[in-house]
């Protein structure tokens, strides 16, 4: 079970990333992000796209009435155990009131680049942001 779950987790962080490849295409030619990002239509944000190791990422998500399943990233720190099974760090919810939550993830001593935060909300993915790792 834990293949199918592992395979599944994989396809749906695969059909996401494939998802963002044309919003994150032209945010990058309009010249430089803001220091806080907002998803198209997605209500997730984060309020640095340019991180460093260690440093903290503040995470804010309006989900309206679905429920926030979780918001993770290849960029973050592993302490917990992702509940899809996905090689990501999980940040933690600090608040989530009304359909709108905020959360903390400290960036993990990974390879420099960009990486995806992306979050489940109901039965769906939100469309993510990316950050750079420096």
């Amino acid at each position: 079970m834990r293949r199918f779950t592992t395979a599944l987790a994989g396809a749906a962080l695969a059909g996401l990333a494939l998802t963002t490849v044309a919003p994150l295409a032209t945010a990058t030619t309009a010249g430089p992000a803001p220091a806080a990002v907002v998803a198209q239509g997605g209500g997730l944000s984060v309020d640095h796209t340019v991180v460093h190791p260690g440093e903290q990422v503040r995470i804010h998500i309006d989900h309206g009435p679905e429920a926030l399943s979780w918001i993770s990233s290849g960029s973050f720190v592993r302490d917990s155990e992702h509940p899809m099974g996905a090689d990501e760090g999980v940040a933690h919810v600090v608040s989530d009131v009304d359909g709108s939550a905020d959360a903390i993830a400290t960036i993990g001593d990974v390879a420099p680049g960009q990486y995806l935060v992306h979050a489940r909300v109901g039965g769906g993915s939100v469309p993510g942001v990316t950050i750079t790792v420096q």
